[in-house]
């Protein structure tokens, strides 16, 4: 429900690198983000934007500050409970697509669902099949992803996003690799996907993308430098 926090972080602070030649890479963000919105979080290369991205998604841990997904605080949950929060709660999509390229479109997509293990293989392969279908890919379902376009994969990665419905979908630059036509069609399926009430945030460099968003957070040396509705 739109209004319901997905996604939180206070004061977060994040340092890369040895001691000696440490990056200060955020510098106390904070951000909330409503189930069914849409944030666009755009700025210069170096800023900060990824790393907050991989913080949010639960991929890497702050230096300090704290993360809340579906209401619940994840600062203290052991690997193991971290990952399956993960798996369950967001889905994620990059700007290179990381697919398996000796698996299949179907393969793909059904990874997300083995690590969470909560189907058996016929209910896993069915699914699959279904959101390649909802990707315009389902006469594709069994070719390899290394015979597969730019595009193809892209949206391959879309469905594996999808696998295990997501609360939140977080995706770095998923335009950034694509030629103009194809870039349109992976915008349009995300706001589809937004349509459903899956909460998106995007990092691009892309201005076509960020104008779709209902914010945008601008980042500049590891802050948020500004955030605000679209017009």
């Amino acid at each position: 429900m739109k209004g319901e926090l997905s996604l939180s972080c206070r004061d977060i602070e994040r340092y890369l690198g040895e001691e000696e030649s440490r990056v200060h890479a955020l510098r106390g963000v904070s951000l909330d983000v409503e189930s069914g919105s849409v944030h666009a979080v755009v700025g210069p290369s170096g800023c900060g934007k990824s790393t907050l991205l991989y913080i949010l998604g639960l991929l890497d841990v702050p230096n300090a500050g704290s993360v809340e997904i579906a209401a619940t605080s994840i600062s203290h949950l052991k690997d193991e409970e971290l990952a399956r929060t993960r798996n369950e709660l967001i889905g994620f999509i990059f700007q290179f697509h990381f697919l398996m390229e000796d698996f299949s479109a179907q393969e793909n997509v059904m990874i997300p669902m083995r690590r969470l293990g909560q189907m058996n293989e016929t209910e896993m392969r069915e699914r699959a099949a279904a959101l390649l279908e909802a990707v315009d890919l389902g006469d594709k379902l069994r070719r390899l992803s290394r015979h597969l376009s730019g595009g193809e994969q892209q949206r391959v990665a879309i469905a594996r996003a999808l696998a295990n419905d997501p609360h939140v979908i977080l995706a770095d630059e998923p335009t950034g690799n694509l030629d103009q036509a194809t870039g349109k069609e992976v915008i349009h399926l995300l706001e589809e996907l937004n349509a459903r009430g899956v909460a998106l945030i995007l990092v691009t460099h892309d201005p076509a993308l960020a104008e779709r968003a209902r914010r945008r957070i601008h980042m500049l040396d590891g802050s948020i430098d500004s955030d605000s509705a679209a017009a």
